[in-house]
């Protein structure tokens, strides 16, 4: 799940063509709130936050084939998303 987050950073970081700066920055903090909620122990996770961040990243990254791919397999790894 960890490797996949992290692809999804790179894939945004090397995006230079569709993806503006700006958004960039945005969604790189949200992936780094979203990856380190999931770090916490599956008892002591916010699922609710977890969930709407995983909801604001597939909303502003779906035009990003490569990153939504992505991000759609994490549903493999979150059941409750």
């Amino acid at each position: 799940m960890n490797r996949m987050i992290d692809r999804i950073r790179l894939l945004i970081a090397v995006n230079d063509d569709s993806i503006p700066v700006k958004k960039k920055l945005e969604v790189q903090a949200i992936l780094k709130d979203f990856q380190s909620l999931l770090a916490d122990a599956p008892k002591a996770q916010e699922r609710g936050r977890i969930k709407g961040y995983y909801d604001i990243l597939c909303r502003e990254l779906r035009e990003e084939a490569d990153v939504a791919a992505l991000l759609s397999s994490l549903k493999n790894y979150i059941s409750f998303i």
